[in-house]
């Protein structure tokens, strides 16, 4: 029977083989990281811009293939072996200058990770922390709320925070049902585009083209 770790490493290579055709596609000249190292680093592609490299982390929706969400989750924190650890949003060892979401995945037979179309978000990292911070969704606030959802003081999955509009912005996200007891923000695209923290590059819309 094929691990979970092992079937997961295989929907992510070959979704790392088709999205290679679709930055052809956008003539984007990316070089695809298999350095293990590099890649805990939050480095799985390399573009070269005026003599600088320019580091992207693909965060692929695999778990929802064939299915289309608004919603974007950034992980903050996750147990493993119950012991608490820092998700990659805020981890200062990630180098990471952009995250390239990749959603709305679609395959004619998903047991075969034979995909054929997908949505690619492109998001500032620097741009998104300093918005937060703006927002006072600091590292430190976002901690305070991690403390009371982990000592059992929220009841829901999705928590309204009031710093984010729940129906149009974003909210904490919460899944205890996870061996990992993972805790997430979640951030709508549609928001995320709209205040110039990411913009969507494949499809390319008819404003793009």
């Amino acid at each position: 029977m094929q691990s979970y770790y092992k079937r997961d490493l295989n929907k992510e290579e070959k979704l790392g083989i088709y999205l290679d055709t679709v930055y052809k596609k956008l003539n984007l000249e990316v070089t695809r990281i298999t350095d293990t190292n590099k890649q805990h680093r939050g480095i799985d592609l390399i573009y070269t811009k005026n003599n600088k490299d320019i580091y992207i982390d693909e965060k692929g929706q695999l778990d929802y293939v064939n299915k289309e969400l608004p919603t974007f989750t950034f992980e903050l924190s996750y147990l493993k072996h119950n012991t608490l650890k820092k998700g990659w949003l805020f981890d200062v060892n990630k180098h990471t200058h952009y995250y390239f979401l990749v959603t709305s995945i679609k395959a004619k037979n998903p047991e075969k990770h034979d995909y054929y179309n997908c949505k690619i978000t492109s998001v500032n990292r620097s741009k998104l922390l300093q918005f937060l911070n703006s927002i006072n969704l600091t590292e430190q606030q976002l901690d305070i709320y991690q403390d009371a959802i982990r000592a059992g003081e929220y009841t829901k999955n999705k928590i309204e925070i009031k710093e984010l509009d729940i129906k149009k912005e974003g909210c904490l996200f919460f899944s205890p049902q996870l061996n990992e007891r993972s805790i997430n923000l979640q951030l709508r695209l549609q928001f995320l585009i709209d205040s110039k923290i990411a913009k969507q590059i494949y499809p390319l819309s008819a404003l793009q083209v």
